[in-house]
């Protein structure tokens, strides 16, 4: 059997066969090879949560979510995290868990179909559940045929795939099959149907192409080898579907595409291949371009070059292919994405986030690898020409176009720092002991030792070189490591200090060195930055000027700069950079406040933009001048590390080069691509309480679930950890809330309605302000509703009424009490009372002559009860219901008063404020209240000696004041309160809830004041 029916499981017994064969080409060494730089994958496997590392199918639903078939499980990737599922005994999962190769079919309803060595299953991606497609072998109780081909959709949206016996087309939301014959059965085997134009089908069955006509249930062999024809020379494998209704076919004498002119598939490149997966994708030009997925390699074809270019795995490179056998690919066109599914792992082509190119430089030792990529310079008469410069070997040669990396021999021994290369085409290097020449036309070195005598201002000795520049007039400046600045005469094989204006005898290091367009040389060193006129005769100390505090002034800590195209100056110190004109004078300061990440910065370059690069110890920094904007680049964006310490290179074309960690990356900057596309957002889970719901655009709280939570997913895949949210709940908060969390959790929600709203934004900081909406409804607990609410008034009003329906019946039983009590009192002890006076009076008449001294005592009954019928008849009013307003109270108070002062000759005058609010008076108010007017007033009449007594009343509310005045003599308050007099009053004042004083002194009369709050 050939190898691309490996996993199309033809049989049950193939399907073992190619599980043992596929164990054995896992175990096979990869191809070696070298690595194209130019491409870059991120890798995921079961460490970030897949079910297994064996990728049979990929697939994207309507969502946006990528879906990944395994021998051993389906997953769903968000980007961010896999969520499995596997086998259930429920009826609502998955048939089997191992998914056949290209296996996930998506369709226009939103459904996935998954082909399973069990059968084949209508998977709902949003509800999570299956439903399996009843086929008749599934009812004969044998498990070696009940795998199916996968689906695939015609124009109409029709179905199309294939039993070891039938062709069917099936309805996506019906599930109405009908079966077709094929065009010969092989007992166990599976032929592989793709849809076709005009309603036609096409049809590989073991190697051999047919095209079936549904409407006339017809197959016309197009071409391939098969039982009934047996000499043809093509063995086909797979058939794939291209743009403008091109057809490739892939056999394993290379990549053949349908011509209709001949109604055959024509080559296209002669290669002989083991093909699992292909799919079609766009050139750099926009041209049609294929990929194609083999055992240990994934193979780029282009149609128009006829070219092949081959990707394989390199142990050294984690952004290099993943290796095994390449089973399904998934081109995203919205993106330029790549998914590449191998038995190695899920892999993916990014070049939205992968935005480097890299080159990996090895030592001879196969055992270690170098330390640094110090420089990589372009040749100065051969583009794709460089020189690169290393720890170990040393000086190497880099073809660019055929990645081709090559030692040059005898390299100068120590360590190598910088390289420079003349007209002449020499190459000069910088190492421990002075300079090495090595001339590529002879292919030899010259040493160059560099010693400085004891009359020299730095110190005599060894000179190590670690910087190099050729100016204008090809003099060669070295930046030394203790020695200062120096100029060299190749011709003469003399050095020169050029004295700095620095203190004799001082360790001087410099740093870096830059010409400008004026032809000044700019020399930075461990004691400051210094520029040399452009005749060399002068020597300026550049220091910088700042107002900020944030400038450091030691010219000690200064790493690095760079002159840009417009005359500014960077510079780089502990924590800052900063850009300043050529005098120093700094225009604006970068910290960690306003965007740099970084403690140092070791190298500075501009790109074709204006742009300024940062390496760092702290990622790659972009700086646009413009907007004072960063952008960071890391090894998640196919750098080779995170901390750069080496400088950048330039090349004529504009791209640069930066050296790392036993390689090097370059980039051309103004062909980085951002991501523009805006990540559709998701939601992944619901859970209420903590218990699962489906995931819908709305969710219903019940009473009692007090716990909302949310979980969502940009599906966003590059550089997916990178992505940022905004939520907001519409009636519950004031505005939006950015974080880097998935999830968002609300307790505690009042019912009613609520939208809760999230937002998403890509790595690079573009937003999909439409979003994900979900529909919040809380629904009240029975005791929130409004009927409840209106029911639980209703009772209380009905409550209310009923109580003052009981205190009205109750108060006019207590008002018959009260009315009959007056009438049995004024009845009978009144009558009793007045018939005693008369009796008195009578017998006083009687016996005034026989005993005149029983007189005296006649009149003091006669008096008693007279006083005693007076204070009954107070009694009687006070208990009469009809008595209980407060103008019956005045009333009384002013009949009262009236009375007895009339009798004394004591002008009366009373003031009330009227009319009085609608208040009635309890029986304890209106006695208390009537008892102290009147013992106030009777006190004023018989003890006074007063001339006049005025009583002012005011009701302001429910507040009463009563204040009763008299002009008579007054007395002393302390010799009065030893009786009984004035402390009844106040007891009186506080039954009746209010405060009496007494204002009075000898000779000045007397003034009692009431305050009392009236029910």
């Amino acid at each position: 059997m050939p190898l691309p029916q490996i996993l199309l499981v033809r049989n049950w017994k193939h399907l073992f066969y190619s599980f043992c064969l596929l164990l054995a080409l896992l175990a096979l060494p990869q191809p070696a090879g070298a690595q194209t730089s130019e491409t870059s994958f991120r890798r995921f496997t079961t460490e970030q949560g897949m079910s297994r590392d064996e990728v049979t199918a990929l697939a994207r639903d309507k969502r946006g979510f990528l879906w990944v078939g395994t021998l051993n499980g389906l997953n769903r990737f968000d980007g961010a995290q896999f969520k499995v599922f596997k086998r259930t005994d429920s009826a609502a999962g998955l048939p089997a868990n191992h998914v056949l190769t290209n296996g996930i079919t998506p369709d226009s309803l939103g459904y996935l179909w998954i082909a399973t060595i069990r059968g084949l299953c209508r998977f709902d991606p949003v509800r999570e559940q299956g439903q399996l497609v009843p086929l008749p072998q599934l009812r004969d109780q044998l498990a070696d045929n009940d795998f199916v081909s996968p689906v695939g959709f015609d124009s109409a949206g029709q179905g199309w795939f294939a039993s070891i016996d039938r062709l069917y087309r099936i309805d996506p939301r019906t599930l109405r099959r009908t079966a077709f014959a094929l065009p010969y059965v092989i007992p166990n085997e599976c032929p592989l149907p793709v849809p076709a134009t005009q309603g036609n089908v096409w049809l590989i069955s073991q190697g051999a192409i047919y095209l079936f006509d549904p409407v006339r249930r017809r197959y016309q062999y197009v071409q391939g080898q098969d039982l009934t024809h047996p000499n043809a020379p093509e063995y086909f494998q797979r058939l794939v579907p291209g743009r403008q209704q091109r057809w490739y076919a892939v056999a394993q004498q290379g990549v053949f595409q349908y011509d209709a002119a001949q109604q055959r598939f024509v080559a296209e490149g002669a290669r002989n291949f083991n093909v699992q997966a292909m799919v079609e994708t766009r050139g750099p030009q926009g041209q049609p371009a294929c990929w194609i997925g083999t055992s240990g390699r994934l193979t780029y074809y282009n149609p128009v070059s006829k070219r092949y270019t081959d990707l394989v795995h390199s142990p050294d490179d984690m952004h290099s292919y993943p290796g095994g056998i390449t089973l399904a690919l998934l081109n995203d066109e919205r993106t330029g994405m790549l998914w590449v599914g191998t038995t190695r792992g899920l892999a993916v082509i990014d070049p939205l986030s992968n935005k480097f190119k890299r080159q990996f430089v090895r030592s001879p030792d196969p055992k270690r690898y170098l330390e640094d990529v110090r420089v990589v310079h372009q040749d100065r008469k051969h583009d794709s020409l460089y020189w690169v410069l290393t720890n170990q070997p040393g000086l190497m040669r880099w073809q660019r176009q055929h990645q081709q990396l090559t030692p040059v021999l005898d390299p100068p021994p120590g360590y190598l720092y910088d390289l420079v290369q003349d007209k002449q085409g020499q190459v000069w290097v910088g190492h421990d002991g002075g300079l090495a020449v090595y001339s590529p036309a002879t292919r030899r070195w010259q040493q160059r030792p560099i010693w400085l005598k004891a009359k020299t201002l730095a110190v005599p000795g060894k000179v190590a070189i670690e910087h190099l520049l050729l100016d204008r007039q090809e003099q060669l400046w070295l930046g030394s490591a203790a020695h200062g600045l120096l100029l060299y005469d190749p011709k003469r094989n003399q050095t020169t200090v050029y004295p700095l204006p620095v203190e004799a005898g001082e360790a001087c290091q410099v740093h870096r060195l830059q010409e400008d367009r004026r032809g000044r040389l700019w020399v930075l060193t461990s004691l400051g930055l210094f520029r040399l006129s452009a005749d060399r005769k002068q020597v300026q100390r550049i220091r910088l000027q700042a107002s900020t505090p944030t400038v450091h002034q030691s010219d000690r800590v200064q790493s690095t700069f760079l002159l840009d195209q417009h005359d500014n100056l960077w510079l780089s110190s502990l924590g800052l950079v900063v850009q300043a004109d050529t005098n120093g004078r700094v225009r604006h300061t970068y910290t960690m406040a306003n965007g740099l990440r970084a403690d140092y910065t070791y190298g500075l370059a501009e790109d074709q933009r204006g742009h300024i690069w940062l390496a760092t110890d702290e990622q790659l920094h972009e700086l646009d001048p413009t907007t004072h904007q960063f952008r960071y680049y890391g090894r998640s964006s196919g750098l080779l590390v995170n901390s750069m310490y080496q400088t950048f290179t330039a090349n004529r074309q504009g791209e640069l080069f930066i050296g790392a960690r036993g390689g090097f990356n370059y980039f051309q900057p103004v062909q980085l691509r951002r991501n523009q596309v805006p990540p559709p957002v998701a939601l992944t889970e619901i859970r209420v309480n903590n218990r699962p719901r489906p995931v819908s655009d709305r969710v219903e709280l019940q009473p009692g679930e007090q716990t909302l939570t949310v979980a969502f997913a940009a599906l966003n895949f590059s550089q997916a950890q990178k992505n940022r949210y905004a939520y907001r709940l519409e009636g519950f908060d004031s505005g939006w809330t950015s974080t880097d969390a998935r999830t968002v959790t609300y307790t505690n929600l009042a019912p009613g309605h609520y939208s809760l709203h999230i937002r998403a934004a890509n790595n690079d900081g573009v937003w999909n302000l439409t979003g994900q909406t979900l529909t919040v409804r809380v629904q009240p607990a029975y005791y929130q509703t409004l009927w409840f609410k209106i029911l639980l008034a209703a009772t209380g009003m009905v409550a209310l009424w009923g109580i003052y329906r009981y205190r009205q019946v109750q108060q006019l039983q207590l008002a018959g009490v009260r009315d009959r009590i007056a009438k049995d009192l004024h009845d009978d002890i009144g009558s009793t009372l007045s018939s005693i006076r008369i009796f008195s009076e009578v017998a006083q008449v009687q016996l005034a002559d026989a005993h005149p001294a029983t007189v005296s005592l006649l009149q003091r009954i006669s008096t008693n009860a007279s006083t005693l019928a007076e204070s009954m008849q107070d009694i009687i009013w006070t208990i009469k219901t009809n008595h209980d307003g407060l103008p019956d109270v005045v009333t009384r108070m002013r009949e009262f008063g009236l009375r007895l002062t009339e009798a004394k000759s004591i002008r009366f005058t009373m003031q009330v404020t009227e009319p009085f609010p609608a208040l009635r008076l309890s029986v304890e108010q209106r006695r208390n209240l009537y008892l102290i007017f009147k013992e106030s007033v009777n006190n004023a009449v018989k003890y006074a000696d007063c001339t006049h007594l005025q009583v002012q009343l005011i009701v302001s509310g429910r507040q009463l004041q009563l204040l009763i005045e008299d002009d008579g003599c007054g007395f002393d308050l302390t010799t009065a309160r030893t009786g009984n007099g004035l402390s009844n009053l106040e007891t009186r004042a506080r039954d009746i809830r209010g405060q009496i004083t007494f204002t009075t002194a000898p000779g000045a009369g007397t003034a009692v004041a009431l305050i009392a709050l009236l029910a």
